[in-house]
Formats: C-alpha cells, structure tokens, sequence
C-alpha cells in the first residue's frame, strides 16, 4: 500500500510537466511554434525566376507558374508544392520541403536540383518565306536550326544555331540580345550580323560531270559570272556562263532561271540543250594493236582546226630496275590531218608503257597505259647437279619477258657400252621450284637433262646437264669417289711425276703380267651442253615445292664424280641427240 501512493504520488508531479512540453512542440504558429508538415516555403532557386503566385509559404498541392526574364526559359514552367518531409530526429527536427514540376506528358515527377533560368534564341523574325526546321518559338543555346527557301530561292546560311547572349542596358534595365550563328562553306560558325533572307539563287548546271567550275558551289548569284573549263583531252564552245531569272508563268508564282553562255563576240545568248566536252583526238575502237614488241593504234581528230603539229610519244611507264632492265625509247613522231597511224619504235616484251599525243607545248590530248605481250624466257643461267644432295638444281628466272609460271624438265637415259635408248621423262613443277631429285640411276647408264623456263607464250630456250653413273664389279655397284679421294689422287699425280725417271727404270727391266681382260671404272664430270633451240609443249601437271624432290635418289647425296675422255661412240651418240631435239 505504502508503494501504491507513492507511485500515484509520482504520476502526479510529472504529468503538468509532459502535458506542456506537448503542447510547446505541437502548438499554433502564432504561439512561437514550427511550421506545419502540409506548407511549403518559396524556393530558394535562381533569382531571376519569376513566381505566379508570388508568396512566402504554399499549401500541399498548390500549383505555381514559373518564368524568366527575355531571352531566358525556366527549367520547369509549372511546379507545385508536395509538402514537408518527417523530421530527422524527434529531438532536433528538421524538415525537407519537396516540390514536384510537370513534364511535356502532364506528369508530376519530383524535382531533384535547383530550377534555374536557361539562355534561350526565340525565334528570329527574319524573311517570312525561311522555313525552319525544327519550327518553334524558343530554342535553347547552341541548338541547330535547318533553313529553306521556296524553289528557285535559297538563303545566305542553310544551318544556324543560338549564340551567347549579349547583355545591354535599356533605360536602367538589362536587356539580353541573342545573336544567331551561321556555318559558311568552310564550315566555321560566324556571327549573323543582318536578317536572313530567301535570295534568288540559281542551281548549278547539271551538264556534263567533267566540267570543272573555277568555283565550284551548289548555288549561283542571279548574273553573277561563272568561268568553267574542260580536262585536258577535252574541248567546249565556250567557258564563261552566267544566270538569269524569267518571270514566273501564267499561273505560278515561282520564277524560273536559266543560264547564258558567252560567244565568241562576246555577246550572251541562251543554252540550248546541254553543254558536253568534247574529246579532241580519239582512237579508232578496235584498231589497237599490241605485240611483246609493238604498239600500234590508229587515230581521228574531231576538231578540224585543233590537231595541228601534234606530237606523239612512247615512255617507259616507270623507271626499270634490275634484273629486268628496259631501255628508255627514244624518239617522237609529228601527227598531221585529220586521221592516221602511231606506231611505237621496237619495245620490250612483258614491259609497262605509255602512249602520249599532245599539242604543243603542253596541252595532252590522248594519254594511256599499255602493257606489251609476253614472250617466251631466256635461257636458266645456271644448271647443275648438287654432290651434297644428288638434286638438279638451277636459278630461277625472273619474270622479264613474261610471268614464269613453271619449269619444264625431259630426262633421257641410254645405256653407256653401245649408247641404246633406255628411257625418256617428262617433268613439270611450278615456278617456285629451283631443285629436282632426278630418277635411281642404273648402272653403266648416262643422263641428259635439258631444263626450260615457262611463260604464257610457250617454253623458253633450252639448258642441258649430261652425267654418267658407273659400271658394276663383281655384281656390286661401284660408289662414286669421294671428295677426299680426288685429293689424295691429286697429291699422288704430283709425286709420280717427280719420281718418273726412277719408275720408268724399273719398270723397263721387269716384266709385268696383264689380265686379259680388267674391268673399267667409267666415270664423266658434269658437264654442260649446248642449248637447242626447241620448244616442248606442257604435257602433265605442275610439281610443286614438296612433290619436286619425290625422284629417284630423293634423299641420297651423290659424291662428286671425276672427268673421264669422252669417247668416238659418246661424241657420235651427242651428235644423234642433238638432231633428235633440233626436230
């Protein structure tokens, strides 16, 4: 019991405490209290923003219209008031006002940065007939405004765009001037100083494509004067037009233009039809004619009195360079009348040239390209057999007379006793092969091979390799000598022939046996043969670099042979071989 009172006790000396703080916090404005939760206070945004209506606080949902000075635009036009935000903290309340601004849709959104007072062009009041694109009252700073005219009209500046604003004062008032910029032909942005206007313009002429203006626009001045001329090679009547308006037909109300072109007295009168330039001097279609040694073409001058004293002329293309090496031509030839023939002086085949006719002194009336045709190659510089790897081997040729496209090989085998055909190959590899693994050689066999260059042409002249391989003892083959062999055979030559006087008394005294019959080592040095001039006709598919070396001793090196006297039947046997290629 005693507890119970003094807890009522308590309650009752706390109470008057707590029902006057609540009344301080939750008390009227007039009383000293904060604002409430439902009000807004005005903006604190730019300062140049007008506000309609104009007040310190608004009520939740009220609507207010917002404006700018001239030559300014509010970022929102129409806001209203959302209220306040719950305080912070309950011990030290503080509260957010929120406003919200309505977008082009109709749509309330919630503003998130402070409103300000934009730079703005309106639209300028220039010539009534300019149609603007995008068309609307006010544009922001740095827009891009597209300008047209009516037809036959065209203004000073297709593309404008709002400038900085230039601020002035007006009777202690500043006034804001926006000046428009325009883009010029080069493309930079200069200050427009006057009204924009639609002004009479005439087209360019849509005549022939080759003319060339001495300046060169879209659009002409009405009378203003126009030089334009032809390419070299070309002619036209005249080079000075201009452009004039007619009045509008019965019924329209657009003008219409044409253009004048000046005679020869000076006087101007209109274009009837469209203007061409006209080629002077022209080469007859399909009277070209081009060899690996010539260029020959026929020619007709259209203009009586413009193909006078022409000079006509063959050059190389581009400077030649090694291996292929071409001679400058030499010399020109005087064209006279109307028609006639060019032929170039002897050329070299596969080779670029240019064919040039010109008045004097430099006026070109016919200039071309020309390559001349491919003939057969020239002879292989080097052929030989590789004692390291048993290849055929050679240089390549280079692509002057014609692209080599391949090389062509014919190996033939006859037996070395009595010189009867054994057999006769046919190769073909491509042009980047430069080596070939040749057939197993048979025994007591010889070999020639001739090699030739191919081109579109044909083959080229022909180089020849011979070799022997060796007679069997025994039943076994005999290996060819080996390099150091050759040496020691060398080194003992040399002292023989210093001790020849003591070999020879010795050997007269003593008489020698000699097998009857003693088998021979023959053996023959590579050696070259001279080349036939007979061409041979593509007859299998072209071998490439990895099928070049598939022969018969691919693989196996071949020791250097030792040279041997080339016998009666040999020299008999070349003389056939020789009439057998020539055929």
């Amino acid at each position: 019991m005693v507890l119970r009172g003094l807890a009522l006790a308590f309650l009752l000396v706390l109470a008057p405490l707590l029902l006057a703080r609540g009344q301080n916090d939750l008390g009227p404005k007039d009383s000293g209290g904060p604002m409430e939760a439902e009000t807004c206070q005005r903006p604190l945004w730019d300062p140049r923003l007008q506000l309609s209506p104009d007040q310190e606080n608004y009520k939740k949902n009220e609507e207010v219209v917002l404006s700018c000075p001239e030559g300014f635009q509010p970022s929102f036009t129409h806001v209203r008031c959302l209220g306040q935000d719950q305080p912070i903290s309950n011990w030290n309340p503080v509260y957010r006002e929120l406003w919200q601004e309505r977008d082009s849709r109709g749509s309330w959104i919630n503003i998130q940065t402070s409103v300000e007072c934009i730079e703005i062009c309106q639209k300028p009041h220039w010539d009534s007939r300019l149609q603007l694109a995008p068309d609307k009252e006010n544009y922001k700073k740095n827009e891009e405004v597209t300008l047209s005219c009516p037809e036959g009209f065209q203004p000073p500046f297709t593309l404008v765009k709002c400038g900085e604003k230039v601020q002035s004062v007006s009777r202690g008032q500043p006034v804001y001037r926006g000046p428009w910029l325009g883009k010029d032909s080069r493309g930079s942005w200069i200050s427009i100083q006057s009204d924009v206007e639609c002004l009479e313009k005439c087209h360019k002429p849509q005549w022939d494509p080759r003319f060339i203006f001495e300046q060169d626009q879209v659009f002409y001045d009405v009378n203003e004067e126009v030089t334009m001329k032809c390419p070299e090679g070309y002619w036209s009547s005249t080079t000075e037009i201009k452009c004039m308006k007619l009045n509008p037909r019965q019924g329209s109300t657009t003008s219409r233009s044409i253009w004048l072109v000046k005679n020869v007295t000076g006087r101007w009168h209109p274009v009837e039809g469209n203007m061409t330039c006209v080629e002077v001097l022209q080469v007859v279609p399909g009277t070209l004619e081009i060899s690996s040694t010539s260029i020959k073409l026929n020619w007709t001058c259209r203009l009586r009195d413009a193909c006078q004293n022409m000079r006509a002329m063959c050059s190389l293309a581009v400077p030649s360079s090694p291996p292929c090496e071409a001679e400058e031509v030499k010399g020109e030839e005087i064209l006279q009348g109307q028609a006639g023939t060019f032929t170039c002086p002897p050329l070299q085949p596969f080779t670029v040239y240019i064919v040039t006719i010109l008045l004097p002194p430099r006026t070109i009336l016919y200039t071309r390209h020309f390559t001349t045709k491919e003939t057969v190659p020239d002879k292989l510089e080097k052929l030989w057999l590789d004692p390291s790897t048993g290849f055929l081997r050679w240089k390549p040729l280079p692509s002057c007379k014609g692209e080599i496209i391949g090389y062509q090989l014919n190996i033939t085998s006859w037996r070395a006793h009595d010189g009867s055909f054994l057999e006769f190959t046919q190769v073909l590899v491509n042009q980047s092969v430069t080596q070939y693994a040749p057939p197993h050689q048979a025994p007591g066999s010889k070999y020639m091979v001739t090699v030739q260059g191919l081109t579109a042409a044909g083959a080229g002249a022909v180089s020849v390799l011979e070799f022997q391989s060796f007679f069997s003892v025994a039943g076994e083959p005999l290996g060819l000598w080996p390099g150091m062999a050759v040496t020691v055979v060398v080194v003992l030559s040399v002292l023989v022939l210093l001790s020849a006087g003591i070999l020879w008394a010795v050997l007269s005294r003593k008489k020698k046996t000699l097998p009857k019959k003693a088998e021979e080592d023959h053996y023959t040095e590579l050696q070259p043969y001279e080349n036939l001039d007979n061409y041979c006709v593509i007859k299998e598919t072209l071998l490439g670099d990895e099928d070049a070396g598939k022969g018969g001793l691919a693989g196996k090196p071949l020791p250097q042979p030792l040279p041997v006297l080339e016998s009666s039947r040999d020299s008999q046997r070349k003389e056939k071989m020789e009439r057998m290629f020539k055929a």
